[in-house]
């Protein structure tokens, strides 16, 4: 592996653009050269450290989830665009983030989604599960979610009410990945599930896929791969039948944030000073 950047701190999330990567280290903002890691421009965003922010972003703006608090900031020069308190406590925390267009969508523990117009920011409250979601996506005119009591939740984004739902188990649905009308789902009991978005109907899954929580992290060619931190492992799976590939062992440890680019992963870790990039040859 080598170092795009060495921070000196841990980076808690990034977005990799064509030319930069914009990232969350300590109490700033970062904006790296994507090729020589030059820092190009740091600004301070956040009261103190923490390792338990978010982010995710679009071709303008970014977008932070911190707690109960959700940031919006421009993604050219991380002006502050609003800041949203959206809860009050431990049980009112946001635990996932997604956007389209016109909506930023928070899911708040408990099972509510708070959606903000993104051209007013005027806020509205709905409660759509009796679980935590703690994994969004959007597709097409829906929101696909997975919850906490192990569920896939097809969601009329206009209502927010449940079309379809999906019972996997009783863990964790940690990790969703979407490509095209294939969604693959990652649950805490160690099983990864292949569901066709068509039909909403599970095709395939296999167990022990780690022995330990794992990300779906994309797709590399025509494998699917995924990412255990606490395993420190990282997985190749055949996208259409998931037949195990091969298995690549690299330090990492408890959490951390992945993105594919051609054939190239940036990664960073709780015990990664920055991030790095590993360029494969399979």
């Amino acid at each position: 592996m080598e170092y795009i950047a060495e921070l000196g701190g841990i980076v808690t999330g990034f977005h990799v653009t064509e030319h930069c990567i914009d990232c969350m280290c300590g109490k700033d903002l970062v904006k790296l050269d994507k090729y020589s890691g030059e820092i190009l421009s740091q600004k301070p965003v956040f009261e103190k450290e923490g390792f338990s922010r978010k982010l995710t972003a679009d071709n303008e703006q970014l977008f932070i989830y911190d707690f109960c608090t959700l940031y919006v900031l421009s993604q050219k020069n991380y002006e502050l665009i609003g800041k949203w308190q959206l809860g009050k406590d431990l049980s009112s925390d946001i635990c996932g983030i997604a956007v389209d267009s016109s909506t930023i969508y928070c899911s708040i523990r408990n099972g509510r989604i708070i959606t903000l117009d993104r051209q007013s920011y005027l806020a509205k409250e709905f409660l759509v599960s009796e679980s935590s979601m703690w994994s969004l996506k959007t597709y097409d005119t829906h929101l696909v979610c997975g919850t906490v009591d192990g569920k896939v939740l097809l969601l009329d984004k206009p209502a927010l009410s449940i079309e379809k739902e999906l019972i996997l188990g009783r863990k964790n649905i940690g990790s969703l990945y979407l490509d095209g009308k294939t969604l693959y789902a990652a649950s805490h009991d160690g099983k990864l599930f292949k569901i066709n978005m068509k039909r909403f109907e599970v095709e395939s899954f296999i167990k022990n896929v780690h022995k330990k929580m794992f990300d779906c992290a994309g797709l590399y060619e025509d494998m699917l791969v995924t990412v255990s931190y606490p395993c420190s492992e990282i997985a190749f799976w055949d996208k259409d039948t998931l037949e195990k590939i091969k298995v690549i062992q690299i330090p990492l440890k408890l959490s951390g944030h992945t993105y594919i680019e051609n054939d190239s992963m940036y990664l960073s870790s709780r015990n990664i000073p920055g991030i790095g990039k590993i360029k494969w040859k399979l």
